[in-house]
């Protein structure tokens, strides 16, 4: 077996599960380490070593690190984020070991959405106009500008938390209020700023995308297109995806992509861009990020064209990435949905007897005497169910995934009265 090891940061998240085979594949047998706060993420027993430690929090996980290596020589080979929480962490660690990865600075243009769109906007790429505040009459002044309807998100926040469209004057100290609420109820678990904002023209949009890019050095290549599916405004909840995209095939998409990964200097591992295409047919970068796809992107790449993305992932972390052009086809329409359940107190869990064979996969992650809160953000779906119907294409206007899903959440739950 090959000395060193590989730390994987947000291994442990739900529906990240297949980074373990990637990550054995590209290493050619390493020892794959992970870290959690606690030993009760039954995920954990999956890896060949266990870290405790809080991924979100860098200096933590570098100070952890260095104690394992006091304990028994052992240093890591790569380290391998997996969300935005992580990306910090792995690149304080790949400074310190003087490893393969994207550096502190990059991330900082990454998860400060305010630099992000800065950069990007000085790089000739198309961004919403945007402006950061951190008060409510900055934010005021900045709509006086920009002119309604906007959109206002925490600066450093994932998966849709506090993101808030605004559309009418009388309700942006409301929204405003939310926002803050939102970041403040994860009582600093993100370890990120509380206290800033960006504020964006909303793009009104026929579709919104995301891309997933392998990076190493100079060279940047397209994996994947999907669409993606929101719940309703004013909030931007992804409540499914399908793989391929209608735009898989968009050479505009596709040259943005690879550029806002070059402006940012993002030279490893999967990127994750995100954008919204216009009636007219152009693109609006959302954001880019220094890390995988979540949600199972990762799962329906794998579906989709029988490669393991996080195994490109983690070659590249090692510089072992092929840099040869890849040729994919789809072997098929792959797509994920999210179950949301009525609001209420739930009672008890029905799943199915069975499942049809277009269902690959369902995770119902509810439990009797959860409380079932409105769809803000990812934090309050109740699990998901996967799809892949063999060699359909992909659809405009597709929604088989999301109302088949809509179905079960109404028969796999009953609630207290």
């Amino acid at each position: 077996m090959p000395e060193g090891y590989i730390l994987i940061l947000g291994g442990e998240f739900s529906l990240r599960e297949r980074v373990f085979a990637g990550a054995l594949r590209a290493s050619g047998g390493m020892r794959i380490i992970t870290m959690a706060k606690n030993r009760t993420n039954s995920v954990i027993k999956f890896f060949d070593g266990y870290l405790s430690g809080d991924v979100a929090d860098a200096q933590q996980v570098l100070n952890r690190v260095v104690e394992h290596e006091k304990e028994t020589g052992e240093t890591p080979v790569a380290v391998i984020p997996m969300n935005d929480f992580t990306v910090r962490a792995s690149a304080l660690l790949t400074e310190h070991y003087h490893l393969y990865g994207n550096d502190t600075k990059v991330i900082e243009r990454c998860r400060n959405k305010y630099l992000m769109k800065k950069i990007l906007k000085e790089a000739g790429l198309p961004v919403p106009e945007f402006a950061e505040f951190q008060k409510l009459d900055e934010l005021k002044k900045h709509i006086s500008n920009i002119g309604l309807p906007v959109v206002i998100k925490p600066s450093e926040m994932a998966g849709s938390l506090g993101v808030i469209k605004i559309s009418r004057e009388e309700d942006i100290e409301s929204a405003f209020s939310q926002c803050v609420k939102d970041v403040i109820s994860l009582n600093g678990e993100a370890h990120a700023p509380e206290d800033l904002f960006l504020v964006e023209e909303y793009i009104n949009s026929i579709q919104e995308v995301s891309v997933e890019v392998i990076n190493q050095g100079d060279y940047h290549e397209i994996l994947a297109v999907t669409d993606k599916y929101l719940g309703d405004e004013p909030h931007f909840v992804e409540i499914g995806h399908s793989m391929p995209s209608v735009y898989s095939d968009d050479h505009e998409l596709r040259n943005i992509a690879i550029r806002a990964c070059g402006a940012l200097g993002i030279k490893f591992g999967i990127a994750h861009f995100e954008a919204r295409i216009t009636p007219e047919g152009h693109v609006k970068i959302i954001e880019v990020g220094a890390r995988t796809g979540g949600d199972t992107i990762m799962d329906l790449i794998e579906r989709t064209y029988g490669i393991n993305p996080y195994e490109l992932h983690v070659s590249s972390h090692l510089n072992k990435l092929s840099t040869d052009s890849f040729i994919l086809s789809p072997k098929g329409l792959s797509a994920v949905a999210f179950i949301k359940a009525k609001e209420g107190i739930i009672e008890k869990v029905i799943l199915p007897s069975s499942l049809p064979e277009y269902i690959t996969n369902m995770q119902v992650t509810a439990k009797p005497l959860d409380i079932s809160h409105p769809l803000v953000s990812w934090k309050t779906r109740e699990g998901s169910i996967e799809f892949f119907w063999k060699n359909r294409k992909p659809e405009k206007n597709f929604r088989e995934h999301v109302n088949i899903t809509k179905q079960y959440s109404e028969s796999l739950f009953t609630f207290k009265q």
